[in-house]
């Protein structure tokens, strides 16, 4: 058995040795043949297509639209306005933030304008998850003992309990 590890058996040998006039294929490793999916950006909203501050902030989304006034609805304002004038106007931090990426993404033309939805935090976020789901848990357990404790009431009252 450990010959047969360490060398080939007579008959293979004698295959190996002969000259053969066949032509050699070498394995191929066949790949999956699958159609991959690519997701092509169809959004014509870029630097070239959007000319007004309405266009762009109805774009952007996220009720920026309420900003239009701030800047007299021109856009070559709104790019040249930095952040602590900004500020100054009022607009808030998150939404300021927002308008600032998309006012670099815009003039650096790196993405089409479209809406980036904000994030929802499950149970209060990463750091309180813990401390969220005890409070239902215990809210819930509160809940059933004044439910159990009512029914028992009026159960009490129909007559149906003796205590």
């Amino acid at each position: 058995m450990f010959r047969s590890l360490i060398r080939p058996f007579n008959a293979q040998r004698s295959t190996l040795l002969k000259p053969s006039n066949a032509p050699v294929t070498l394995p191929m490793r066949s790949f999956s043949q699958s159609i991959v999916n690519y997701k092509t950006n169809t959004s014509t909203y870029t630097k070239e297509n959007v000319h007004d501050l309405k266009t762009f902030l109805t774009l952007i989304g996220r009720n920026c639209v309420e900003h239009l006034d701030l800047f007299e609805g021109d856009l070559n304002k709104f790019i040249e306005t930095p952040s602590k004038k900004m500020k100054d106007m009022g607009i808030d931090t998150r939404t300021r933030r927002y308008m600032l990426r998309w006012k670099h993404k815009f003039v650096n033309d790196l993405e089409p304008l479209r809406e980036h939805k904000r994030g929802v935090k499950k149970n209060g976020g990463e750091r309180k998850a813990k401390t969220v789901k005890a409070k239902r848990r215990a809210l819930q357990r509160l809940e059933d003992k004044e439910k159990f404790s009512q029914e028992e009431m009026d159960a009490e009252h129909r007559g149906e309990r003796l205590f």
